[in-house]
């Protein structure tokens, strides 16, 4: 069970009497959750996704393409 929840990425609850008594997750799995839980539980970091959601709402982002050129154009200077 441990193995295929590993490989697999899968979760099993373990049931004592047919109630859910405990859960058999990778480690992966686990640790998604417990990341998200240590950046939101840290007050900068809070707010720093907030303003990155608001940005993100106005339409103040840089494309792909852009970060693309941009980057390009810095390469360029610095082997210049």
């Amino acid at each position: 069970m441990a193995d295929r929840a590993a490989r697999e990425h899968d979760h099993f609850t373990l049931t004592r009497n047919g109630r859910p008594h405990a859960v058999i997750v990778s480690v992966a799995e686990w640790e998604s959750p417990q990341e998200t839980l240590e950046l939101l539980a840290d007050p900068e970091m809070r707010a720093d996704l907030v303003e990155a959601a608001a940005a993100e709402a106005s339409g103040d982002v840089t494309t792909e393409e852009e970060m693309a050129a941009i980057m390009a154009a810095r390469l360029g200077k610095a082997s210049a």
